[in-house]
């Protein structure tokens, strides 16, 4: 019984840094971009590369769509 609750706790904690780095990296620079502000500032300021054109949104809904499944995946391995 305590080895599960173990592992509940161990794949919560995962879940939740699967959603910071989603909104972190995937809604914030969406919103950002939405509005009409700069886009990449994270991303430029980590590798010095700033998206343009298309690439200014298909990468933050890229992350958003990773974050989300591996969230799903892990909620399906918590349940087994």
């Amino acid at each position: 019984m305590a080895a599960s609750r173990e592992k509940t706790r161990a794949i919560d904690g995962l879940q939740g840094v699967c959603a910071l780095i989603g909104i972190t990296v995937g809604v914030i620079p969406l919103a950002s971009w939405a509005v009409g502000g700069e886009s990449g500032g994270l991303l430029g300021r980590i590798s010095g590369w700033s998206p343009l054109g298309s690439q200014a949104y298909v990468l933050p809904v890229a992350v958003i769509a990773v974050a989300i499944g591996v969230i799903a995946i892990l909620e399906v391995m918590k349940r087994a």
